[in-house]
């Protein structure tokens, strides 16, 4: 992969971003993930597969998914979750815990994601724990709220949820 400058840097970051969502299954417009491989590429993003995405036509729009799990792995964001579900949620909540611990996701939108789509249909459990925890904390009635600490508070709770998680 060639080395992107600025405009290639937030072009990486739009298609990360793009992938907390996908990865899920949440798939939304395959055509915008189409668009945002162009501005990748004009951005001078350089995947083998890169190319490939950018240039369906609406027709071939049911390759994106697979095209866009590849462009993923090869800029090192890719996620495939193992088979078993429950395995696969533990998983989904240790990338999202790792996005945030690297600082490609927002803290406050991580923690949204592990609890959203994990911990409520996992439930209860050691692993997700720390997240859980941390999020009622700080959305206590009587509580703080959203204090100043709290990217920081969120972000240690998903260094903790990465140590419960094997990878």
């Amino acid at each position: 992969m060639g080395a992107p400058g600025a405009g290639g840097e937030a072009a990486v970051r739009e298609l990360r971003g793009l992938a907390h969502r996908w990865v899920d299954g949440q798939y939304g417009d395959p055509a915008e993930l189409v668009e945002a491989a162009v501005r990748a590429l004009v951005a001078g993003v350089d995947t083998p597969s890169l190319p490939l995405l950018a240039g369906l036509l609406r027709a071939e729009l049911d390759q994106v998914p697979e095209l866009f799990h590849r462009v993923m792995d090869e800029l090192g964001f890719g996620f495939r979750p193992p088979e078993d579900y429950w395995q696969g949620r533990l998983a989904l909540a240790r990338w999202y815990a790792a996005e945030v611990v690297g600082g490609w996701l927002d803290p406050w939108d991580g923690a949204e994601l592990v609890i959203e789509n994990v911990a409520e249909a996992y439930g209860e459990c050691a692993e997700l724990a720390p997240m859980v925890e941390a999020v009622r904390a700080l959305q206590d009635p009587g509580g703080p709220g959203r204090p100043a600490d709290a990217r920081d508070h969120l972000t240690r709770a998903a260094r903790e949820l990465l140590a419960r998680i094997p990878s």
